[in-house]
Order: C-alpha cells, then sequence, then structure tokens
C-alpha cells in the first residue's frame, strides 16, 4: 500500500497515522500537520479501492453511512500491514500510535480499533461516522471528534447518534461542534490541538 512518510527521530511527539476520507489520497491530510505537537513519526496512507471520478476509498461498495465494522475487513487489513512495517522498520510502537481520520477515514480508525486488533493512544474522528456493529474493544479509548453542524455529508444527527453509542460503550470521548460543513471548524482545530498536547 503506498503512504506518505514524514519521520524525524528526534522528535518526542506522539506518532499519527491520517487516513484520508472518501475521494482523497495520501496527500489531503497534511494540511493538519502544524496542528500535531512535534510527532516523532506521520503516515498517510493511500486508499485500497480507486475512483473513477479521482481519488480512493476505503471500503469497496456503496454502503456509505450504513457501512459496517466488516465492510472496511480489507482496509483495517492493509492498515495493519503498514502498522507492522512501521514497527519493524521505524521502531514504532503501535499502543503510543494516535490515528486520525476524516470522515469515512474515521470510519475506519473506529474499525481498527474495533476488529483490528490495534489499541490506539487516542482516535481523532473529523467529521467522521462509526461503522454499524459492536464498540466494546473502544472502551477507555481517548477520543477527539469534531464535527460541523452544516454538514451535509455526514449530518450533525448522525454524529450524535455515534456519539451516544460509543459513550454507551464506556467511550472516553472529547466533542467539539462548529458552525460549518463538511470540514473542521477553527474552534475545533484549535480543540483539537490542546488534546493532542494533553494526550501526549
Amino acid at each position: 500500500m503506498p503512504y506518505r512518510l514524514n519521520l524525524d527521530p528526534s522528535a518526542s511527539g506522539l506518532p499519527v497515522l491520517m487516513l484520508h476520507g472518501w475521494s482523497g489520497d495520501e496527500t489531503v491530510m497534511w494540511v493538519l500537520e502544524t496542528v500535531l505537537p512535534h510527532p516523532r513519526l506521520i503516515a498517510a496512507p493511500r486508499g485500497l479501492y480507486p475512483l473513477a471520478a479521482g481519488g480512493y476509498q476505503w471500503a469497496d461498495g456503496a454502503g456509505g453511512l450504513n457501512s459496517s465494522m466488516k465492510d472496511f475487513q480489507e482496509g483495517v487489513q492493509a492498515i495493519r500491514a503498514v502498522v507492522d512495517e512501521l514497527a519493524a522498520r521505524d521502531d514504532l510502537d503501535p499502543t503510543m500510535l494516535v490515528l486520525m481520520g476524516f470522515s469515512q477515514g474515521a470510519a475506519l480508525s473506529f474499525a481498527l480499533a474495533q476488529i483490528g486488533d490495534l489499541t490506539p493512544r487516542g482516535l481523532i474522528s473529523l467529521a467522521g461516522f462509526i461503522p454499524h456493529g459492536s464498540l466494546d474493544r473502544l472502551r477507555g479509548i481517548p477520543v477527539f471528534w469534531g464535527h460541523g453542524n452544516r454538514d451535509q455529508l455526514v449530518p450533525i444527527g448522525r454524529a450524535r447518534q455515534d456519539l451516544d453509542r460509543l459513550e454507551s460503550a464506556g467511550g472516553d470521548i472529547t466533542f467539539c461542534e462548529a458552525d460549518v460543513g463538511h470540514r473542521l471548524g477553527i474552534e475545533c482545530t484549535r480543540g483539537l490541538k490542546r488534546w493532542i498536547e494533553q494526550l501526549s
């Protein structure tokens, strides 16, 4: 799987895996690099399935917001292979890894924690959603969730439903809502930076 990597062995910040949304690629998440406090490692993989109109996706099919955890199984396996490679080659400790996903990439992040035998140090959902299925393995994992109340692709109502599911499963949630569409608002960008700094 192709991925973009930035490695700084002298840095002390938590390593971050950035997972793009539907129709993105391994370059689109790097606009958020400045939010991250001196990460030792940042990796941004490319989705598995190319789209006719350009870009990539993580699940093969049109499940969208109705996707289940198992719909992301192949994406989970591919990301686990990347994490294992980074662990062997770059001394990455997977238990210190922060998963940061946008939209469908956030859904993949939740699937990685639930069915991918990966317990991250923290999980960031930006304009994201949680696939249908059990959330028992998400108990206690710190989660930052930023969402726009004018998001028309992943409506705020769906985000609130998923937050309720996550809370019921014992999730450790920090939620930021902004008056924006399908993107990260400036207030939530600031909140995300504070959250990562405290997580470190």
